[in-house]
């Protein structure tokens, strides 16, 4: 990195927004726990974590679809209402039990706060059990604005989820970058005016480097050089 670069990255950006799951957290096997407890109370398989991992990112009710879905249940509109509660009861009961933080984000999320920036997550997740896990993972603070699935009306990819998180920290689009792991994250990002980077080892079956972000890590470590590289660039 370049020995000005926390001056290039504080003189470029005043708001880092982070997605949640298969961002900073690996939150999988907790997932799949919950999910597959409401799967035996339906007379169904549980499904694996690898299953936690693609079924997640749109929501607890398209995730709740979709595991129904593998073992030939086609849900309802009312039914997937209803298992999707019985898994948040299931969830939030312990939502941290397995779930941590990918190797360096303490110390980057640290950094930028030291650097001024404000941190916030926007993630599909609904907002009681992310606050849970931000804060039973000492990230919240220094992250201290959240936006879950039923904070406002929309979520990602709906860019009003991101527009709608920057007025509440007091932010601009032109001053924010996004960081995530899927489509979904992308496209909010760039609808709302932000870039967005990309981490290589999140939740999604498509590979980070295919979905069209400004800039895609291999380790939690690389953001600030990531953000550098952007802030470089214009």
């Amino acid at each position: 990195m370049h020995p000005n670069a926390d001056k290039l990255i504080a003189s470029r950006f005043d708001i880092v927004i982070y997605d949640l799951d298969g961002t900073l957290i690996d939150s999988a096997r907790d997932m799949c726990l919950a999910i597959s407890r409401v799967l035996a109370d339906h007379g169904l398989p549980p499904i694996t974590d690898e299953d936690a991992r693609l079924f997640m990112g749109e929501g607890s009710k398209i995730t709740m679809r979709r595991a129904f879905a593998k073992n030939g249940r086609t849900l309802s509109d009312a039914e997937a209402s209803a298992v999707t509660r019985e898994f948040v009861r299931y969830y939030e009961q312990d939502p941290i039990r397995y779930t941590t933080a990918f190797d360096g984000v303490a110390a980057v999320v640290a950094r930028l706060d030291r650097l001024g920036l404000k941190q916030g997550v926007a993630t599909n997740k609904f907002e009681k059990p992310a606050r849970l896990i931000l804060e039973g993972l000492k990230l919240m603070p220094p992250i201290a604005a959240l936006a879950g699935a039923d904070t406002f009306p929309v979520r990602k990819p709906d860019p009003g989820h991101l527009l709608r998180l920057l007025d509440k920290m007091g932010g601009r689009p032109d001053r924010a970058v996004m960081i995530g792991d899927s489509i979904h994250d992308v496209e909010a990002a760039h609808a709302a005016g932000l870039p967005a980077v990309l981490v290589s080892w999140g939740y999604t079956a498509k590979p980070a480097d295919e979905l069209g972000a400004d800039a895609v890590i291999e380790r939690f470590a690389a953001l600030p050089e990531a953000l550098e590289g952007i802030a470089a660039a214009g």
